[in-house]
């Protein structure tokens, strides 16, 4: 963990301490059944409990779902717990809602036991802990490219030039990003057998949480409002150029959800999309238009929709239990096959 990790967890736990007067001992990166490891197992010999812990410097609502949704897929069902700087009010309620047990550095907490139960919200920070900018990589034009190389395997391999073109980035900052990849152990150069993504569910996972920050908020076009609830089922909006990515898409491929809000990717000169849907300005609509931000042809395109990691980024970006459940069921169907370790 980094220091200011180290730095949260320690103030966080000296704030639980105070509150409840359990002593607790700390295990950090601790080591759980098949190689997974979480930041810090945090044992209340007391009441002889043990949580798995992991860090997270901030949490705002675009990254809430996603941030849930990794740590409850790493514990598997385990007694996990978000520990974070500060938690607000509102943050506060949605992770009560989701079971999410947290700590924070100001002294809320939510903690769901048998013989523990702990919910205080409202405590002020009195201090900040800035997050580091985030490397090239992991800035937009490199989110656009690391999409790029998990909906195409192999194409790490292929010039710079036609990574650019996929990814709808600039020759240079391709350099500069395969450069950071390499750095942080994703991209490995292995000679005359080219290059490699590795470590691609963690490269997958910082993927969604900052796309939904960074990436996804320049790419909003408009918000607009329908009055035909079912418009969606009959419209193929392939051959205006659009093609439905969260709820809608999740829904047509799961036949799970009924959307509530409605995600189209589509091009800067949409007029026609808007026409053939008879979409009006709304800015409390519920229908999204982005501007797409990949070149490439995908499989799912023919069934009108985004690629299954796209889609599963969208509903984590809700912070909607509902949607958190339907991003886990593509997730298992479809989005493993792009993160498996060849």
């Amino acid at each position: 963990m980094r220091n200011t990790e180290k730095e949260i967890l320690a103030r966080a736990i000296e704030q639980f301490e105070e509150l409840t007067g359990y002593a607790t001992e700390i295990k950090q990166e601790f080591k759980l059944p098949k190689n997974k490891i979480v930041d810090a197992r945090v044992r209340i010999p007391k009441i002889k409990v043990n949580f798995y812990a992991e860090i997270k410097i901030n949490i705002t609502n675009q990254t809430l779902g996603a941030v849930v949704h990794q740590i409850k897929e790493l514990t598997k069902g385990g007694n996990e717990l978000l520990i974070t700087h500060y938690v607000t009010p509102q943050i506060a309620e949605r992770l009560k809602g989701m079971n999410m047990q947290f700590l924070d550095t100001a002294g809320n907490a939510f903690i769901n036991l048998p013989n523990l139960f702990l919910y205080i919200k409202g405590n002020k920070t009195k201090e900040d802990f800035v997050r580091e900018k985030p490397v090239r990589a992991f800035q937009p034009a490199g989110l656009q490219l690391i999409y790029a190389l998990i909906c195409n395997p192999g194409l790490e391999n292929k010039p710079y030039r036609m990574m650019a073109e996929k990814a709808m980035i600039a020759n240079g900052a391709v350099t500069l990003v395969v450069k950071d990849l390499k750095k942080l152990g994703y991209l490995i150069d292995m000679g005359k057998q080219g290059r490699r993504i590795i470590n691609k569910k963690e490269l997958l996972n910082r993927w969604v949480n900052l796309y939904a920050e960074l990436l996804r908020p320049k790419l909003l076009l408009g918000i607009y409002r329908t009055d035909n609830t079912d418009w969606w089922k009959q419209q193929d909006i392939t051959n205006i150029k659009g093609l439905y990515g969260g709820e809608t898409a999740a829904a047509l491929l799961t036949k799970y959800l009924k959307p509530q809000n409605h995600t189209i990717y589509a091009e800067k000169n949409y007029g026609k999309l808007l026409l053939q849907l008879k979409l009006k300005n709304d800015p409390h609509g519920n229908v999204e238009v982005l501007e797409k931000f990949w070149n490439f042809n995908d499989v799912m395109e023919k069934n009108n929709i985004v690629n299954p990691v796209l889609i599963y980024a969208d509903l984590l970006a809700t912070g909607d239990n509902r949607n958190i459940e339907t991003a886990k069921l593509v997730y298992d169907k479809e989005v493993i096959r792009y993160i498996r370790e060849d």
